[in-house]
């Protein structure tokens, strides 16, 4: 059986390589901020610069679009962490926003409430927000939400699970990479 602390360090070990991957640098821990009541995030110059203004998790979320000239290290790059059962996963995306979640089941209840917390974790906010997302209606991979356009990728490939991807951009392509916990923490 494993304890909720190996899992979360799996799945903080799997952020630091989607990342290191995804931006083409070794990615510290030191890098990830756990604010309280807030998804992780990897802090960069942008980053920083947002969160000096103050502002909340949402409007932080609605400002990650820069332009497409922005060099990767001074974006605030976006990632999302998610386990369930066996299944640990991270989605990252370079430019954007994006929220990862997998559960247990394969059933429409399940899926439908996969699509929720996915869509609150794009935004940062988690749990809190559920209300905002009750009533979320995807048409053609996409979802009207927080005044945009959002886009949804169910996922396949984590058997007796469902698990969903919703990003503030559209993706051409999702990548999924299987890795053994022991190559996670290989150094």
């Amino acid at each position: 059986m494993r304890s909720e602390s190996r899992v979360s360090l799996a799945g903080i070990a799997l952020a630091l390589r989607s990342l290191a991957r995804l931006i083409g640098r070794t990615v510290r821990a030191a890098e990830i901020v756990f604010a309280q009541g807030e998804k992780p995030r990897l802090v960069t110059a942008t980053a920083e610069r947002l969160l000096a203004c103050g502002g909340a998790p949402a409007a932080l979320a609605r400002s990650l679009r820069p332009a497409e000239d922005t060099a990767l290290d001074d974006i605030a790059v976006d990632f999302s962490i998610s386990h369930a059962g066996p299944w640990v996963a991270c989605a990252a995306l370079a430019r954007g926003c994006i929220g990862f979640d997998i559960e247990m089941g394969t059933d429409e209840r399940i899926a439908a409430w996969v699509l929720r917390e996915a869509a609150l974790k794009s935004g940062g906010e988690g749990l809190r927000a559920l209300k905002e997302a009750a009533d979320l209606q995807v048409r053609e991979g996409r979802m009207h939400w927080r005044g945009g356009v959002w886009h949804v990728r169910r996922l396949e490939g984590f058997e007796g699970a469902s698990a969903c991807v919703v990003s503030s951009i559209d993706v051409d392509a999702v990548e999924t990479h299987c890795v053994e916990l022991a190559e996670l923490f290989d150094s």
